[in-house]
This record gives structure tokens, C-alpha cells and sequence, in this order.
């Protein structure tokens, strides 16, 4: 009689224990993997572990991607992707312009395009009034600036006998790359004295920057390539380079005991005035709107301030005790607009 209790009631707990289990695995959400194409810059965010943890914890979503520049992944990508993550509000114009159709769009980072330079580069533009320092944050004026790009100044001519040829901001291909194109229209601005730039104002301006490009010679597809090999050349080879803000940030949190060594030395100048460079998600698919969901949530969003430098809604203003970065402004007040998508084609033609 006992054995046939203890019988019925292993039966009973197999049966429920099959229920609970059969009604667990119902409700559990299925993995779901998502690809497409993002700037080399927001890599070491889509490859951390917290990143992707956080997305399986939360979304049960696997993130991937493939790198490319934000101008040329617009233009060319595949049709079997689910999103493309450029960084700029232009990229999303030009995907617009060329008739692309998104499931959905929406600016998901931001951070300011910043020049990168060494100490002895940089003392020398505050000696010539180029660029200033206010507190620990170093400003660059982008009109004195231009001037001696549009002029062929040298570094001799500004004292820095040591460095060699033409004074030029090394940048990405314009063309290709997110922080190339956005230097490009900062440039143009400045060469324009940094008002509007109108259809009117380009005869003169494109043969300027015709100039200046055709110094610059060989340009990197991509803004993480043009940051590493700035910090491996040294002051030789790349005098001052533009860049994001995001990318010393990251550096100094990925890289702790290289940036000991170089954070006295390395300069980041915040141009007066700047452009903002946003990083914005297009999704697509359906399943690409999904991306999105992850990227705008709250931990996602404030991982991505203090752990890779990108300023978000819930973080990065005002806020600079994250980062061990001592030249870093917690608020950028001088921001210009980028130029109409129109004459940027027309600047992006001139300097292919």
C-alpha cells in the first residue's frame, strides 16, 4: 500500500514538475540574432562583455555587426542586414537621398569632433594665438586655423622647426568616414569665416580645399585606424589629427596602462566651434527594430558614457568624473550646423 503512495506521489511531481517546465519554456523568449554594418568607433562598446551581457540578460539578443565607414555603408549595403549604425545625422540624409527606407531611425549617441595633437604641437599654436587654454580644457580657433592651411604656412613658420612640411589636419576619406566628412564641412565653415556656406560661396571654397586635401595625400577609411595610428606614429608623422571625443575617453578606460604614458603628452583641442557628430540607428528589418529597443535602454545608455566615452541621454553632461581625463569640457557651448546635404555632396566631390 505504502510503495503505491509513494508511487502516485512520484507520479503527481513528475507531472508537475513536466507542467511547470513545458509552461516555463513556453513563456521563455527566444534568442534572436541581429546583423549589420556600424563605424569602426563604436567597436569596443558592441564587443564588451557588459554590452553583450546585458542585451542577452535583457533582450536575449546577439548584436552583430560588421565594420564600415558610415558614408560608404549607406551607399552600399547589403540587402540581408537588419540595421546600419552610422554616425552622423547626415549619413541618415544621404541614406534618405539615395532611397533607402527605414523600419525606424533614431539618434542613439553623441560626441563632439575634436583635434588630437602633442604637447609640443600644441604649445606652439597658444604661442601663436591658434589655441588657447581655459582651465584644463584647450580650445583651437578653426579660422586662424584654416588660415594656414588655405595659406601653405609650415611648422617652421610657426616655430617648430622639428616637424616637417605644410601644417594640415590629418583626417579620415571624407568620403568613407563619418569624422572625415564632418571635418570636411567644420573646415569649410571656417574657411568661410565660419558663417553659412551657400551655393554662392563654393567656386572659391572648393578649389581651397581641392588644395588642401591634395597636401593631406593618403586618408584612412576609418576613425578607430586614423586614432591608433596616431598614438603608434608619434608627433612626426601625425602633427594633429580630427577625431571623436569618444575615442581618448574609451582609450583611457580600455587601455589604462598606455594612457598613463601618454595622457601628459596627448592634447585633445575642442575646435571653437565644433560639429556633433550623431550616432545614429536605422533599423532596416523588424527584427533590426529590436536594436534599437536594447540601445536606447537606460544601463546600455549610461555604460556607453562611462565606459566608452559616448554622451547620452541619462549621461555625459556635466559629468567628467568618469574619465581620468583632465582636458575633457563637461558642457561644449560652441556647436555650429553642418552644411545642407546638397553642398556637402559638392565639398565630398571636390576633394575625391
Amino acid at each position: 500500500m505504502k510503495k503505491r503512495i509513494w508511487g502516485l506521489l512520484v507520479l503527481i511531481v513528475v507531472i508537475v514538475a513536466s507542467g511547470l517546465y513545458y509552461l516555463m519554456d513556453k513563456n521563455k523568449k527566444e534568442e534572436v540574432s541581429i546583423t549589420g554594418l556600424i563605424g569602426g568607433e563604436k567597436i569596443g562598446l558592441v564587443e564588451s562583455d557588459n554590452f553583450k551581457d546585458t542585451l542577452m540578460e535583457k533582450y536575449k539578443l546577439n548584436f552583430d555587426y560588421k565594420k564600415d565607414g558610415s558614408l560608404d555603408m549607406v551607399e552600399n549595403y547589403p540587402a540581408d542586414i537588419d540595421y546600419l549604425f552610422p554616425s552622423s545625422e547626415l549619413a541618415l540624409e544621404l541614406f534618405k537621398h539615395l532611397g533607402g527606407s527605414a523600419k525606424q531611425s533614431e539618434i542613439v549617441f553623441n560626441t563632439p569632433i575634436v583635434l588630437y595633437s602633442r604637447k609640443l604641437v600644441v604649445d606652439g599654436l597658444i604661442k601663436e594665438g591658434i589655441a588657447s587654454k581655459e582651465g584644463d580644457v584647450y580650445y583651437v580657433d578653426m579660422v586662424k586655423l584654416a588660415s594656414l592651411m588655405k595659406e601653405e604656412k609650415t611648422w617652421a613658420d610657426i616655430g617648430l622647426n622639428d616637424l616637417y612640411g605644410r601644417i594640415l589636419v590629418d583626417t579620415t576619406d571624407p568620403n568613407k568616414s563619418n569624422s572625415g566628412n564632418m571635418f570636411l564641412g567644420l573646415l569649410a565653415n571656417a574657411l568661410n569665416g565660419n558663417k553659412s556656406l551657400r551655393n554662392s560661396d563654393l567656386t572659391k571654397l572648393k578649389e581651397d580645399l581641392k588644395n588642401i586635401y591634395g597636401a593631406i595625400g593618403y586618408m584612412q577609411g576609418s576613425s578607430s585606424d586614423m586614432f591608433n595610428q596616431f598614438l603608434r606614429q608619434g608627433v612626426g608623422a601625425y602633427p594633429i589629427i580630427a577625431g571623436y571625443e569618444s575615442q581618448l575617453l574609451e582609450f583611457s578606460k580600455t587601455d589604462k596602462e598606455m594612457f598613463e604614458k601618454i595622457k601628459d603628452d596627448v592634447i585633445m583641442l575642442y575646435p571653437k566651434p565644433t560639429v556633433y557628430s550623431s550616432h545614429v540607428y536605422i533599423a532596416l528589418t523588424d527584427k533590426g527594430k529590436m536594436g534599437l529597443l536594447s540601445l536606447m535602454d537606460s544601463k546600455v545608455q549610461k555604460m556607453a558614457w562611462e565606459e566608452h566615452g559616448f554622451r547620452t541621454v541619462v549621461a555625459g553632461s556635466e559629468d567628467k568624473d568618469s574619465f581620468d581625463v583632465k582636458n575633457l569640457d563637461p558642457v561644449v557651448k560652441q556647436v555650429m550646423s553642418m552644411p545642407r546635404l546638397d553642398i556637402m555632396l559638392e565639398l565630398m566631390k571636390a576633394v575625391e
